[in-house]
């Protein structure tokens, strides 16, 4: 049980840590294209199905790597986390692309949310193949509905936001800061010899 609630705790995190940024954006385009919530939520779940199944190919290659040093991958979310506390402190954020290119049709709507996810997604995808080959079989059938839960979630809280607008400003202005420190966590849980990786994946 304590490694099932630790797994879920780390995948959770992990998600929060990679997609917080990505939370304001869907908001962004829930409100853009309030007529169509169900398009926007569709567009979100087809674009994070095609980064959770590359995620998965990456990972299934980071378990060619010898188990032993498995535990070193941990350094890449680590490194993202630093690299993000460095750019929060210098005060260099980049400008997200908020201005989809999206007309109001339904099917230009779909794709754009799609294009979104996949363009926003490298870290996530990262952070995720990381602790896919640092897993073990057991552990990435729980990693996997736990990321889709989290998609869920997000989507709710994106739609959520849109009619507290509170709740969105909240988000947006501590989300940056949120995140860098969750990469770190994940980066160390990756390095240190946990109970998800005892078992070769």
């Amino acid at each position: 049980m304590n490694e099932l609630l630790i797994i879920i705790g780390v995948t959770a995190g992990a998600f929060i840590g990679t997609n917080l940024d990505n939370l304001v954006l869907l908001a962004t385009m829930y409100s853009r294209y309030f007529r169509h919530p169900w398009t926007v939520t569709a567009g979100y779940f087809a674009g994070m199905s095609l980064i959770a199944a590359v995620t998965i190919a990456v990972g299934e290659v980071g378990e060619l790597i010898p188990i032993a040093y498995l535990g070193l991958l941990g350094v890449i979310p680590m490194g993202m986390g630093l690299l993000a506390l460095w750019k929060l402190f210098r005060r260099s954020q980049a400008e997200e692309a908020k201005n989809a290119i999206a007309g109001n049709s339904v099917l230009a709507i779909f794709f754009a949310l799609i294009t979104i996810q996949l363009s926003n997604g490298t870290d996530t995808i990262i952070t995720f193949s990381t602790l896919y080959a640092d897993s073990s079989d057991h552990s990435d059938y729980i990693v996997a509905p736990t990321f889709f839960a989290m998609v869920g979630i997000f989507s709710g809280l994106a739609y959520y936001s849109v009619k507290h607008p509170k709740l969105g400003r909240f988000l947006d202005h501590y989300g940056q800061y949120v995140t860098p420190f969750i990469l770190i966590f994940v980066g160390l849980y990756i390095v240190s010899n946990t109970a998800s990786d005892l078992v070769p994946g």
